[in-house]
């Protein structure tokens, strides 16, 4: 899983952003020959912009993650080190040697950052600063307290990775909660849909469609078939912006919840809408 810079980040936003207004472009092109085609595009601009991001986001997420969950196993074996007879130094050098995943290649950037005549501590700031991780922060600034302090170094690191897998049990216990609430956002969704579907198809095509003269419309099909489409892709749009948030604590998280329900509506209208 590799590690995006922000750079990168901001660049792949201002393309994706750059591609969904294409998308919209020709929709807006096509809109008097194609109405339908032209409200398909529309839709579809919006899953166009919000993919890149979402990709990236998912790709960070499982960077970040991938280190929090080997940090307290690093600590654990720093701790061990150093009840060897090992100094911090020394101690953290040995634990470079072994596979700990992504947090390996950060744990030799600080060495590397040692050797070219920075500090312990200027190497784990940086570090902090590079996951930009509430965890990692955390386990940073209390190494680098504990280092400049002094004291029993290795049963504080100690202490340090038992807490650290409680927060990560507790922040477990809670993502697996609030999937509960995800999946009853998709419900909410689907049952949505579903009413949607069954007034277009059984109540609007056969009184308008067909010509009957028992319900007097204000409009004909195609508006109110509009009118259902757009309050369709503005609901897959805002619960799945919801079911990130719930989900992950993070709007952005829900750019693919909300990519997934606004095909899921295109498909709908295309294939399974009378008229």
């Amino acid at each position: 899983m590799p590690f995006i810079e922000k750079r990168k980040l901001r660049m792949i936003y201002a393309g994706s952003l750059v591609a969904g207004v294409a998308v919209a472009l020709v929709g807006v092109a096509l809109y008097f020959k194609s109405p339908r085609t032209a409200d398909y595009l529309f839709m579809a601009a919006i899953a166009v912009g919000m993919a890149p991001p979402a990709v990236a986001h998912a790709m960070d997420t499982r960077w970040r993650e991938s280190i929090e969950s080997r940090v307290p196993e690093l600590l654990e074996d720093i701790a061990e080190g150093q009840l060897t007879g090992l100094t911090f130094l020394r101690a953290i050098e040995a634990s470079a040697m072994k596979d700990y995943g992504a947090v390996t290649s950060e744990l030799r950037r600080i060495l590397a950052h040692i050797k070219l005549g920075g500090t312990i501590e200027e190497g784990f700031e940086e570090f902090a600063r590079r996951v930009d991780s509430k965890m990692v922060k955390r386990t940073s600034g209390i190494i680098v307290e504990t280092t400049r302090a002094g004291g029993d170094i290795a049963k504080i690191i100690r202490s340090l990775a038992d807490y650290l897998r409680q927060v990560k049990t507790i922040n477990d216990d809670r993502r697996g909660t609030m999937r509960t609430y995800v999946f009853i956002v998709y419900i909410a969704f689907g049952v949505f849909m579903t009413t949607v579907v069954i007034l277009l198809n059984q109540f609007f095509y056969p009184l308008i469609g067909m010509g009957s003269n028992i319900f007097l419309p204000q409009a004909d099909y195609e508006t109110y078939r509009r009118i259902f489409y757009y309050m369709a892709g503005m609901q897959a749009l805002f619960s799945g912006l919801i079911a990130g948030k719930l989900g992950e604590g993070e709007i952005v998280a829900g750019f693919k919840h909300a990519i997934i329900m606004i095909v899921a509506t295109i498909v709908l209208f295309i294939f399974f809408m009378a008229g």
